[in-house]
């Protein structure tokens, strides 16, 4: 996409004020020409090479991915998408990077999370915060595969809240460091050379020895790394997940990836676009899952005609397909604007990871319920689709700490305004870090509070849009009153609270996919070389992904002051009291 660069807002994060700036949606990025005609080239060799090597029911049935494999998908040059040419990589933009591993999980969800914990993750680190000799060591072998990485930063103790990791790196003075801790759930960890490990260190600060989180390159053959059983998992069976452990590992301090004691911010900024190459592996997953829907629906007949006559399975495959394109609709409007300047996205990526794994998720049980009884057979492809898309809603943040990060990092901002107006005390200093797990909380720098909506209008859309984006200016509206109204009720307890939480997450979230929509068709109706059939189903398929977007956010926004949430804790306590359901039907 364009190579021009330019400083840009959080788009997630203006919707807390109530403000959208149009030109950072209009209109939708696109490719050019050059890169269009790299993008096929590059997706037609990943699916030739994929269709004629991978055989996703033998690597689930023998949990492994062959060698030759793994040494196939390097050739291609998959194992060092974002790296550099210098250092034998493909240096793709976000835009193609997606749209290359998009390709990539369409095919299996195990060989998408190896190549995910290797790039994605595994060395990201070294991409973001190397310096050049760190580089020039390591990353040739990474970038062409000849060595695999692993993201260790998971402990048994230490989950959604990274912060807590007991993991400690000890400064001997004399230019190392002593290493001892341990890692769980370590994707790739025992085929790995290279790991990016997150440990605690010591920081005397204000004559207080404080520890704070660094971040280390340690190599597999290292003295005292070693490695757990491999585990057996429910899904993405084929690829590798072990313990890892390091037991006083001496590292030199030239494996020190960034300032020492900023590797919390370090991890999550790897997480954070981490994220985005989840989100386009689900529109992968998605395409693939609807395409064998189709194809049965298509050909099984029932009562003298084809089941995709019928029309509770004509609404399925709707659903299914708008859900495919409002995923891949929001995955680039994100990776267009990262493209042009878009430096504070991890609220984006963040609703690119939450609605694309719970759209793929739909869509897969969708699916399998349109092949009814072959879908629940093993001979099909589509229970093992389901067990290898169930970790999509977990890795990586799950998507209940994640719609927290959300709606905590978006309510930030108005919470300076509303404590300049007196109306409550302290909301922001208790925002700074409402969620150590989960990074540097943006600061959305503004000094108002907008409360009403009208003057940073959508009004760039087609035509036949036009209904639409009256209903997204006058949600966008009620969103932001909703949000100055949530902090004026729970002031700084708004942390404590996450049912509040969810629903300003979740009204967000279709906020994004509806400007997403409305944009990417916009500009697929102005082309001239699309043809008219195309456009019309586009258009179908944006009214009903936005249709389903306004539905969400309606439903939500009335939750904010009509729910149920203290029925939901007190019946929650009496579940736990009972230590499960607790009631026996014979007492009646």
């Amino acid at each position: 996409m364009s190579d021009e660069k330019t400083m840009m807002d959080s788009i997630v994060g203006s919707f807390f004020y109530g403000e959208i700036d149009e030109k950072n949606v209009f209109p939708f990025p696109h490719f050019s020409e050059e890169q269009v005609e790299f993008g096929k080239e590059m997706t037609n060799a990943v699916n030739k090479y994929c269709e004629d090597a991978i055989d996703g029911e033998k690597m689930d049935e023998e949990a492994k991915i062959p060698e030759e494999v793994i040494r196939g998908l390097a050739e291609l040059g998959l194992c060092g998408m974002a790296v550099e040419e210098q250092y034998g990589g493909l240096e793709l933009d976000y835009s193609l990077y997606s749209r290359v591993f998009a390709e990539v999980a369409s095919f299996d969800g195990s060989v998408a999370t190896m190549l995910g914990a290797h790039q994605s993750i595994g060395y990201r680190a070294l991409l973001n915060e190397g310096n050049q000799e760190q580089k020039d060591k390591w990353l040739p072998k990474l970038a062409t595969g000849e060595s695999m990485a692993a993201f260790c930063l998971t402990e048994p103790g230490s989950g959604s809240d990274a912060y807590s990791i007991k993991t400690k790196a000890v400064d001997n003075g004399d230019g190392t460091y002593t290493i001892t801790g341990q890692k769980l759930w370590i994707t790739n960890a025992g085929m790995a050379e290279f790991y990016s490990v997150f440990c605690k260190t010591d920081h005397e600060i204000n004559g207080e020895v404080k520890e704070k989180i660094s971040c280390f390159i340690v190599e597999k053959g290292m003295e005292g790394v070693s490695f757990g059983e491999k585990e057996n998992k429910m899904g993405i069976r084929a690829s590798e997940t072990r313990a890892v452990y390091f037991d006083k590992v001496v590292v030199p301090k030239e494996n020190i990836l960034g300032e020492l004691g900023k590797g919390f911010k370090i991890a999550m900024n790897v997480l954070n676009s981490g994220r985005l190459s989840l989100g386009a592996g689900c529109v992968g997953g998605m395409k693939t899952i609807l395409k064998l829907a189709t194809e049965h629906a298509k050909g099984r007949k029932q009562f003298g005609k084809s089941i995709a006559e019928f029309g509770m399975i004509q609404e399925k495959l709707t659903e299914m397909a708008a859900r495919c394109y409002a995923t891949e609709s929001i995955v680039y409007l994100t990776t267009g604007n990262m493209c042009k300047g878009l430096n504070d996205y991890y609220l984006e990526t963040a609703v690119c990871k939450i609605y694309g794994s719970e759209s793929l998720w739909k869509v897969v049980d969708t699916g399998l319920q349109i092949a009814a009884g072959n879908g629940y057979m093993k001979e099909y492809p589509y229970e093992r689709i389901m067990r290898d898309t169930r970790i999509n809603l977990i890795f990586e943040g799950t998507n209940e700490i994640l719609r927290c990060f959300l709606a905590l990092s978006g309510v930030r901002g108005p919470s300076e305004g509303l404590k300049e107006l007196g109306k409550i005390s302290d909301v922001s200093k208790a925002l700074q870090d409402p969620i150590k797990s989960l990074g540097v909380l943006t600061n959305f720098a503004k000094n108002r509070v907008t409360k009403m909506i009208g003057h940073r209008s959508i009004s760039k859309v087609h035509p036949e849009l036009e209904e639409y984006a009256g209903y997204f200016n006058s949600m966008l509206g009620g969103f932001s009153i909703q949000v100055e109204n949530t902090l004026m009720k729970y002031g700084k307890k708004i942390i404590d609270n996450e049912l509040p939480q969810q629903r300003l997450a979740n009204m967000a979230i279709e906020l994004y996919v509806m400007l997403a929509v409305m944009s990417r068709t916009t500009a697929i109706m102005e082309k001239s070389d699309v043809g008219q059939a195309k456009k019309d189903y586009v258009m179908n398929l944006a009214k009903v992904a936005l249709r389903e977007a306004r539905s969400t956010f309606v439903k939500n926004l009335k939750e904010m002051t009509s729910n149920q949430d203290k029925l939901v804790a007190q019946t929650a306590k009496q579940v736990c009291d009972n230590d499960g359901y607790g009631l026996d039907i014979i007492d009646f």
